[in-house]
C-alpha cells in the first residue's frame, strides 16, 4: 500500500520520494503544513455546523 501511495505521489511531484536524495529539504514541512490546514478546516466546518445546529435548537 505504501509503494501505491509513493508511486501516485512521486508522479504527481515528478520526483522519486523512494530515494531520500531527490526529495527537496522543505518537502516534508510542506506536506505537514498542508495536511494540518485540511484537518484544521474540517474540524473547523464541524465545530460551526454544530454550533449553528445548538443556536437553531435554543430559538
Amino acid at each position: 500500500m505504501i509503494d501505491l501511495m509513493l508511486m501516485f505521489a512521486s508522479s504527481v511531484l515528478q520526483m522519486n520520494l523512494r530515494d531520500h536524495h531527490d526529495i527537496p529539504f522543505a518537502l516534508p514541512l510542506v506536506f505537514a503544513a498542508v495536511l494540518g490546514f485540511v484537518i484544521g478546516f474540517i474540524i473547523l466546518k464541524f465545530i460551526g455546523n454544530e454550533q449553528k445546529e445548538d443556536a437553531k435548537q435554543d430559538s
